[in-house]
């Protein structure tokens, strides 16, 4: 037999068994129905699960922001902690924190672990002198905030002072020593308030709380509705500041599957229909007739069952004309949400109802789905309702005709997003709150990661203290390196990647270059927080101390000038008493003896040797007053001048003595050596020593003196050389530049010249070096600084 044989008796077969066709269509018809309805059961229940998903993620923002102001609030505390653990106006900064976040009742400083302040003071005094570190109930959670070196948030818990709350409290360290904790607390119903949970009721969802009981261990749920619903369909997410997790649970699971049990009648009808049509189609016409009459009936009922639907949807749903934009029909879910009747709907369009500013992006859509760019578009935007209000919606738009059919009509599905579009504002203000809050601290605030090597974010305050905006630290990774002092910047360097390493917190000063060019000093205190296993992340401020470390250097200074002349006057009062003790026990005895004396010639002769010491002790004076007048000169002239000059005009002063001793001067110093000196010192400097080589010279010798300079580091070096008899280092060194310490026979050595010489350059800020040996000569250097 052939195939079109066959295919021809096949059809002769159903066409005269009109009851197995009519189930055949039945079933097939009610598969693809059951199929489809599937599918949007799926799809529903799938939007559920994200809707769920995005409010439960929306309550966590607001948990996480909450804690984000505690977290803030317990930074600004531990930052009013100065270097020796006493807090500064902690009254002032602690009511302007609790002022500034509705979300904190609140705040505590806990030295030592024991509550000592506390604001506001009225309603929590029972807590004051509370050690938390002694108690079963709290010191779990408080030992865990040290471990992890972060901020962990406790509770609910029982407060001492009363009622219920939730306790953050971040451990302060101060020179790498803990000192306590800053405390917020937030009570459980501002807790719940700042949560937003009124702002998801529905008779969909409900929240739970909980948290593991640190004592019993046990899992304990907080909110209404302690039901148990490990049953259930549920979602979760884990806070881990407080290790808390936060469970959204549907109340009715099989409420999806009687919304959908309508749809699933009116398939199972439709697929019944369809093959009672075919089965009468395939009857006498008269019963075919009767048949068409009773379908039609049936149709009607169907086109109602579907107008129910239509109206009582949980959407709103409008039917427009897509030529004009004009409202053909509307559901009572729209009319509650812009306002308006379903008979005033009908003589409107979507235009009248579009914010202005959204309208340009509605209408471009719209004419792409006309010329079928696209077969529907999604967009956000906002209705105008009839009393003003502005309502933000999502709407989905779909098409009712054809592909290659003109253009006709279409759907709007409505979806009201006010709710989330208000979070997502109070998010932003409370984002912009932290900014602010972090913009007035007095410092730069920043942050960084163990990832990238630069800073990812900084305070507009880098601008003021260094004169870099953000952009330029952020646009370069290694722009804080490049602007630390050359001199520390290696060390810093070196000690910041090896306390990284560590993953510990550290606080170091060193210096930065202003933009300008200038110094600052800065104070770079670093917390550490964990990202995750592989990453960490770090938040530092930096505090301007140039003008406290300027007065820490000038009172270093201040302190060095004292003790060197504290050294010197009493190392004066010791020659003081020394010299004038012998000049007075001598005056005495001589005294004595006049007095005890009869022999007038004796008498004469005691006189003379009075006179003679009498000589002495003025001489002894007179260099007393010198050394005083240079001792006592803290801040003598300093001037630029040429070194040439002084000594051309010393030699003229020395020249008898030079052609007395038949001495030879070579001076090997241009003119264009200038030192910065006191002109009275080194007129004074150069003659000693000039005149000392002359004075000194060997005896088997005509004397000879070089003179030369040079540099080095930052002094000007004049050394003057000569091959006098020398000096034996090994046994004068240390009292060489002593006052009366002489170390030769010569009559005129009297002592006093190098200890005012000495004393003149010291003043100076300057230094000498010498060096001799015994019968060839000396050099002595003198440091210009």
């Amino acid at each position: 037999m052939s195939p079109t044989k066959k295919i021809a008796g096949l059809s002769n077969w159903f066409l005269f068994r009109p009851k197995t066709m009519g189930a055949l269509v039945f079933m097939v018809l009610l598969s693809i129905f059951m199929m489809s309805i599937y599918f949007r059961y799926q799809a529903v229940k799938e939007s559920e699960q994200r809707n769920m998903s995005n409010i439960l993620n929306v309550v966590k923002q607001n948990i996480e922001q909450t804690l984000r102001n505690s977290y803030v609030a317990t930074i600004t505390l531990a930052l009013t902690i100065d270097d020796s653990g006493n807090p500064k106006n902690f009254e002032e900064v602690a009511k302007r924190l609790v002022s500034s976040y509705n979300s904190i009742d609140a705040v505590q400083l806990v030295p030592n672990g024991v509550i000592k302040y506390t604001y506001p003071l009225k309603g929590n005094e029972a807590a004051t002198g509370f050690d938390i570190l002694n108690s079963p109930l709290h010191s779990k959670s408080a030992l865990k905030a040290i471990e992890n070196k972060a901020i962990y948030f406790s509770g609910p818990v029982t407060l001492k002072q009363g009622g219920t709350g939730v306790v953050g409290r971040l451990p302060v360290y101060k020179k790498g020593k803990f000192w306590g904790f800053t405390a917020v607390i937030v009570r459980f119903d501002t807790f719940v308030n700042a949560i937003g949970f009124s702002q998801f009721k529905s008779d969909k969802y409900y929240f739970q709380l909980s948290k593991k009981n640190p004592v019993t261990n046990k899992e304990e749920f907080f909110l209404e509705n302690k039901a148990d619903f490990s049953n259930k369909d549920y979602q979760k997410v884990e806070i881990p500041e407080g290790d808390w997790n936060l469970y959204i649970i549907p109340k009715n699971e099989s409420r999806l599957f009687f919304e959908f049990l309508p749809v699933i009648a009116i398939a199972f009808l439709l697929s019944l229909l369809s093959g009672l049509l075919v089965y009468t189609l395939q009857k006498k016409p008269l019963e075919l007739q009767k048949t068409v009459k009773s379908q039609t009936k049936k149709l009607s009922r169907n086109k109602f069952l579907f107008r129910s639907i239509f109206d009582h949807a949980g959407l709103g749903i409008a039917h427009n004309n897509s030529i004009d934009g004009s409202f053909v029909d509307a559901n009572d879910k729209f009319c509650e949400l812009i306002g308006y009747s379903q008979d005033e709907i009908r003589n409107m369009d979507f235009m009248m109802i579009t914010h202005p500013d959204d309208l340009q992006a509605d209408l471009d859509n719209m004419e792409r789905l006309r010329k079928g760019e696209i077969s529907q578009y999604s967009l956000e935007k906002r209705y105008v309702d009839k009393n003003g209000k502005i309502n933000w919606v999502n709407i989905t738009v779909s098409p009712l005709w054809e592909k290659n059919e003109k253009p006709s009509n279409h759907i709007t599905i409505v979806e009201n997003i006010n709710q989330r579009k208000e979070s997502e504002r109070l998010i932003l203000e409370s984002q912009q709150k932290i900014k602010d809050l972090i913009n007035s601290i007095d410092g730069v605030v920043w942050e960084g990661n163990s990832v990238e090597p630069g800073v990812t974010y900084i305070s507009k305050k880098s601008e003021d203290m260094l004169g870099y905006t953000p952009e330029e630290w952020l646009a370069d990774d290694y722009f804080w390196r490049k602007i630390i002092h050359p001199d520390d910047r290696d060390w810093v360097i070196e000690r910041s990647t090896e306390y990284a390493k560590a993953r510990v917190p550290f606080d170091t000063e060193y210096r930065m270059i202003h933009k300008n060019g200038s110094t600052i000093w800065v104070r770079d205190i670093v917390s550490i927080y964990h990202e995750s296993k592989d990453s960490i992340k770090f938040r530092g401020i930096l505090i301007d101390i140039t003008k406290s470390k300027q007065f820490e250097i000038d009172l270093n200074n201040s302190l060095t000038l004292v003790t060197e002349q504290n050294k010197r006057l009493l190392n004066f009062s010791h020659i003081v008493s020394h010299n004038l003790r012998s000049h007075t026990s001598n005056i005495q005895s001589l005294i004595n003896l006049i007095e005890m004396s009869e022999d007038e010639e004796e008498k004469k002769e005691l006189l003379v040797l009075l006179k003679s010491v009498s000589e002495a002790l003025n001489e002894t004076m007179d260099n007393l007053n010198e050394v005083v007048s240079i001792q006592t000169d803290i801040n003598p002239v300093i001037e630029e001048l040429n070194l040439n000059k002084f000594i051309n005009r010393t030699l003229e002063v020395l020249r008898n003595q030079i052609v007395k001793n038949n001495a030879e001067i070579i001076n090997n110093i241009s003119d264009e050596v200038n030192v910065n000196f006191n002109p009275a010192y080194l007129e004074s400097v150069l003659l000693n020593f000039i005149s000392n080589s002359i004075r000194y010279k060997h005896p088997d010798r005509d004397p000879k003196i070089e003179l030369s300079s040079h540099t080095e580091e930052n002094f000007k070096v004049l050394e003057i050389k000569d091959n006098g008899i020398g000096i034996d280092l090994n046994k004068n060194g240390d009292k060489l530049f002593g006052m009366y310490k002489t170390f030769t026979n010569n009559p005129e050595s009297r002592g006093i010249g190098l200890f005012i010489t000495k004393n003149q350059i010291d003043t100076m800020k300057g230094k000498i070096e010498v060096e001799s040996k015994l019968n060839e000569g000396t050099t002595f250097k003198i440091y210009f600084r």
